[in-house]
């Protein structure tokens, strides 16, 4: 496995985490409005503060050979396949290629 499908194996996960608590906030919210009891909004609010944390986890997304921070640097974009969008293909701090494999 490459540094680069490390680093999309992590977002990816951020990203399914995040989704999934903006589906439940929503069903939530829609639920509130139904049956006006206050527990729905108080569950729907901490969900919502889990997808601002799953935001803000992401950004500090770890190197795995300098540990330092190249969340801010990727973007979910720069780590897809495609050739559509210029990619970031080192490490800002180590300068490490994406493309090397992950050291065990």
């Amino acid at each position: 496995m490459t540094i680069r499908d490390h680093l999309r194996r992590k977002k990816a996960r951020y990203l399914v985490i995040g989704a999934l608590c903006l589906v439940a906030t929503f069903s939530l919210i829609a639920t509130h409005d139904i049956t006006r009891q206050a527990d729905y909004s108080h569950a729907g609010m901490a969900l919502l503060l889990g997808y601002l944390a799953c935001v803000l986890l992401s950004q500090g997304i770890a190197c795995p050979r300098c540990t330092g921070t190249v969340g801010g640097y990727t973007s979910w974009f720069n780590l897809r396949l495609g050739r559509k969008h210029q990619r970031t293909n080192f490490c800002a701090h180590c300068g490490v290629s994406f493309d090397e494999p992950v050291a065990p």
